[in-house]
């Protein structure tokens, strides 16, 4: 007869199974052919069913992070922040090639097959080079995407467990767990390296198919795989193997404190992120269980750092200025591990303690902090040849010596187990006994009577044992019976009765009733996780798109490009120097902005920074908007002010002519002429500026558009009114005038004549022709006036000798003027 269950013994002589001998010339043959199609099945659907679970969540993880990250803005017009160039052609007047097309596709497939491969810790390959320029250059990422991996596991034990037979023997579980990890090898393998992301041929740039296949993916494929399936039925690796046993159980009460612990840092990363910080939740799909495994490391007193980038390591721990929340996550691994040894305590369920337990119990936590320690750590390596080589190397991650905080707390749990769970557990009460009993199973125990039950007592000493050996029977699908030849045969002298067990009526079955209950229980605190989880989803989405600071821009923007500055001026902190931002003034502009779209937005702390994109006169513009949150209700509807307005700075510059004069737009007079200018905010648009003047000068009018690349600015220069042809032509006819009425030729200073040179005393002027005259006037406001033809005077005087003398001269003017407080006056 076989020693292993399920196996088969030779056959019996004359039974007709064949030749003499060849059973036993053939033992492998005959291991191979006592293995079930049932059970062949199972080992090829784990591995395959666990590939495609891998694969859907890698990709439903990629497809969360664009739309999370798509949720921060619009995401018209920008990929990843960088707004798209203006290439002047419209939806739809160019077909993509073939090669962007096969390149989209190979990404959209491709990206979740190599994130599967990293699960199974490959390393993601990209290598390129630019013949042109004589530059190659290679680069790999190795991280395991941990959600990813723990679906693959996940589903590889499930369908072990479902499909798999209960009859195996050791051996064939060996062989149906080496078949599952073949055939996840070989699916992860192959759609790696088929759905390799490739990229479009571009001239002077050549980049390989990048892929996660190698010789750490093939093995890790294999090992993860193989260990699924034979781990999934725990229960006959521990049949007749005391120690096997004590080691499973401890190790199953690990997994549920970390376990414990990583779901619930998980879940607060996903409410804090979708809720609190909304721009962290691009990241979170991918590297939401890496990032929980950090933060549990760190809770455990472990570190976490960078080592070999650019040959600087540096660690950090909860003792290097953490944040409060820190200590939180510390707190909370404080009480599960309390818990932790409570569980231990009522799984031993006061079997003899062994000496060895002082060594499973720190090494069973020492490979659950090398687990971690692998899961949370990410490793790359670059190297770049042209005209200077480099390369490096370096990881981040979980410090490696954190696994060793983890023996040591292992140890202190051994201890809980061992001295405070004697203290606490009678505290507890039968029915949490039970229940915890149930959920981490019962190691052997011996079931006979103790040998000191004919003492004094020894009836209830007896009842105890007879309730514990049904308390154990009772515990669940761990407790794998009467223990083999090294086990205890008694729970030896000085310790307590066991702490599970101490009534019959509380060690019987669950019954149907009950069970229903459980199960309901069970459904009805997952759905209230899931409600919570959708809670805070809908939250941060409402968060970000309905009263995040994206949507404020976004109706802050359309206030503008419908040119109701009343509502952008409520939604904003208008500043000092804002004049033309009025309703009037942006009702006037042309070429408002429209097909507004709002692209990224970052928020830090209280304050948030959106860019955004709109057309203005058939071209593409962009701006920037800053925010500060003024307040939030009910904890999570955020209340958004504009501090920096979507304006730019208008610049109007003008002539001291023009001193005071007044600007207006759109009609409404929004300023004046100050010490040669006038600055003001205005929305994108196109205005017409008019600047006024006195009764000699005006600014005229001229057009200004904000939002275009360069600055807005405009010069004004003097323009010469009527009046001021007017009074600058009667000015120089009464200056003419006055020459004439003078009759001293020295006092002709000024006057556009010399007068006779040889007069004797008076001279009598009288002009008989004047002169035409010509106004100008020039930019910075002086008046010219000159004669377009000559006047003519004439004199009458007296000669040194005594004759009398009559004369005419003809005369030209070429005058000065300016103007003070109002007036023309002499230029010089």
């Amino acid at each position: 007869m076989s020693d292993n269950p399920g196996v088969p013994g030779p056959p019996a002589p004359g039974s007709g199974a064949g030749p003499a001998g060849s059973g036993a010339s053939d033992p492998f043959g005959r291991l191979l052919r006592s293995i079930g199609g049932r059970d062949w099945l199972a080992a090829v659907l784990a591995g395959v069913g666990a590939w495609v679970a891998a694969y859907v969540v890698a990709g439903i993880s990629l497809l969360l992070t664009v739309a999370v990250a798509a949720a921060g803005g619009s995401g018209d017009s920008s990929i990843g922040g960088a707004t798209l160039p203006d290439s002047g052609s419209t939806l739809g007047s160019a077909a993509p090639d073939v090669q962007s097309l096969l390149s989209g596709v190979s990404v959209l497939l491709g990206a979740p097959a190599q994130l599967v491969a990293l699960a199974d810790f490959g390393r993601l390959h990209l290598a390129g080079s630019i013949p042109l320029l004589g530059v190659s250059g290679a680069a790999s990422l190795g991280f395991v995407p941990a959600l990813v991996l723990a679906a693959q596991v996940v589903l590889a034990v499930v369908l072990t467990r479902r499909v798999r037979s209960r009859a195996l023997g050791t051996w064939q579980l060996v062989v149906t767990s080496v078949v599952t990890g073949l055939v996840l090898t070989a699916v992860t393998t192959l759609a790696g390296l088929v759905l390799a992301i490739r990229f479009p041929s571009s001239s002077g740039v050549a980049i390989s198919a990048v892929h996660a296949v190698g010789v750490g993916s093939i093995l890790g494929a294999f090992v993860v795989g193989a260990l699924s399936a034979f781990l999934a039925s725990p229960a006959v690796l521990a049949r007749g193997r005391v120690l096997a046993t004590r080691v499973l159980g401890t190790a199953r009460v690990a997994v549920f404190q970390i376990g414990a612990v990583v779901v619930l840092v998980a879940v607060v990363l996903i409410v804090v992120a979708l809720v609190a910080q909304p721009s962290w939740g691009a990241a979170l799909p991918l590297v939401i269980g890496n990032l929980s495994i950090a933060l549990v490391a760190l809770g455990f007193l472990g570190g976490v750092g960078v080592a070999g980038a650019g040959g600087v390591t540096q660690t950090a721990s909860v003792f290097s200025g953490s944040s409060g929340w820190l200590w939180l996550v510390v707190l909370l691994v404080l009480v599960t591990a309390v818990a932790a040894g409570l569980a231990l305590a009522v799984r031993r369920n006061d079997r003899a303690r062994t000496t060895l337990d002082w060594v499973v119990t720190p090494a069973v936590w020492l490979v659950a902090g090398l687990v971690l320690f692998v899961l949370g750590t990410g490793v790359f390596s670059y190297s770049a040849t042209g005209s200077s080589a480099v390369s490096g190397t370096g990881s981040m991650g979980v410090a490696p010596w954190t696994p060793i905080v983890f023996a040591l707390w292992g140890g202190a749990i051994e201890v809980v187990a061992r001295y405070l769970a004697p203290v606490l557990l009678p505290l507890l009460g039968g029915r949490v006994l039970l229940v915890t009993s149930r959920l981490v199973g019962s190691d052997p125990r011996a079931v006979a009577v103790p040998s000191w039950s004919a003492t004094p007592g020894a009836a209830g000493g007896a009842a105890a044992a007879g309730a514990a050996a049904a308390g154990a029977a009772a515990a669940g699908a761990d407790a794998v019976g009467a223990p083999t030849e090294g086990a205890p045969a008694g729970w030896g002298a000085g310790t307590s009765a066991p702490f599970v067990g101490a009534s019959a009526s509380a060690a019987a079955p669950m019954s149907p009733r009950a069970k229903k209950v459980l199960v309901r229980s069970l459904i009805a605190g997952g759905a209230v996780v899931v409600v919570i989880v959708a809670g805070a989803v809908t939250t941060g989405v409402l968060r970000a798109n309905v009263w995040g600071p994206a949507p404020t821009v976004r109706n802050y923007v359309d206030a503008i490009a419908r040119g109701d500055a009343a509502t952008a001026e409520d939604m904003s902190e208008v500043p000092d120097d804002a004049a033309m931002l009025d309703a009037t003034v942006l009702k006037s502009a042309e070429n408002r902005p429209s097909d507004v779209r709002v692209g990224r937005v970052t928020t830090a702390g209280d304050r948030a920074t959106a860019t955004v994109t709109y057309t203005q006169g058939g071209k593409n513009r962009s701006g920037q908007v800053e925010l500060r949150r003024t307040g939030t209700s009910w904890l999570v509807k955020d209340e958004w002010r504009v501090t920096t307005p979507l304006a730019d700075t208008v610049s109007i510059t003008a002539a001291s002519a023009l001193e005071g004069a007044p600007v207006s737009v759109g009609g409404k007079r929004i300023g004046k002429i100050s010490d040669g200018s006038f600055r003001s905010l205005a929305y994108p648009g196109t205005y017409s500026v008019q600047v006024g003047g006195s009764k000699y000068f005006t600014g005229g009018t001229k057009t200004v558009s904000v939002g275009a690349s360069t600055s807005p600015y405009v010069d004004f220069e003097p323009k010469a009114t009527k009046q001021l042809t007017t009074d600058a032509e009667a000015f120089v006819t009464d200056q003419i005038t006055a020459c004439a009425a003078k009759t001293d030729v020295s006092a002709l200073d000024g006057c556009p004549w010399y007068g006779p040179y040889d007069a004797d005393g008076a001279v009598k002027y009288r002009v008989t022709t004047m002169p035409e005259l010509k106004v100008e006037t020039s930019g910075s406001g002086s008046v010219q006036v000159t004669s377009t033809s000559d006047g003519v005077v004439a004199y009458d005087y007296k000669s040194f000798f005594g004759d009398a003398g009559h004369d005419e001269d003809s005369f030209d003017v070429y005058e000065y003027l300016k103007v003070e407080d109002g007036k023309l006056v002499a230029g010089y």
